[in-house]
């Protein structure tokens, strides 16, 4: 389907659209250039000019951007992330949050204002910046980009949802003294990503 037309705000997780694999349930592969928008969360790729929704998510098995795999859920993608204690899930959303403006900001400055680089797992969204279709305007307006991801772990054969903290407590309930203590002394913020994969390797490897 073609989405050239469509004028709704887009966040790509990728800086540009890039060379996949997309592996199907019936064993072909396609090479196409694609990008995720995480807004959205939708899987584009282009085709000639045109930017191009995949619409048939349900016959993919895995999409595969460089080093990075994606799985189909529903309408949208999991990015599938192997670490040492197990696989997480992560149900992509970034959203841009207006700030102000240069002149209001003070310690803005035109220097600091850039487009964000999003193929960055550790990004916590401390950046601040101008969209490149703003800055051609003359706009002021500074944004900052923040993700509001969903994660996903296997418990005991069973999918489990993590958004907070308190999810984590709840999931190992025996352990959740210790969960809030490593929170605590590790200045958990479950915005960034970096943190959420570090206190979701304690917590799976508590239940080894």
């Amino acid at each position: 389907m073609s989405v050239s037309a469509q004028q709704f705000k887009r966040i790509f997780l990728f800086n540009d659209f890039v060379q996949a694999q997309i592996k199907f349930r019936n064993h072909s592969v396609s090479v196409v250039s694609l990008n995720y928008d995480a807004s959205n969360k939708t899987m584009l790729f282009r085709q000639g000019e045109e930017m191009m929704e995949m619409t048939n998510p349900a016959q993919v098995d895995t999409v595969i951007i460089g080093k990075r795999k994606f799985v189909p859920v529903g309408r949208g993608f999991y990015e599938v992330v192997c670490r040492k204690e197990g696989v997480v899930y992560i149900d992509w959303l970034l959203k841009d949050v207006n700030i102000g403006s240069k002149g209001a900001l003070g310690t803005v400055t035109q220097g600091s204002v850039k487009n964000l680089q999003m193929s960055d797992l550790g990004l916590n969204g401390t950046e601040m910046y101008t969209p490149y279709e703003r800055q051609k305007i003359g706009s002021t307006e500074v944004y900052r980009r923040k993700n509001d991801n969903t994660y996903y772990i296997k418990v005991e054969g069973k999918l489990e949802k993590v958004k907070s903290l308190k999810h984590l407590e709840k999931i190992f309930i025996g352990h959740k003294d210790e969960i809030r203590k490593f929170a605590k002394d590790h200045k958990i913020d479950m915005k960034d990503i970096l943190d959420v994969f570090s206190i979701l390797d304690y917590c799976m490897e508590l239940e080894q």
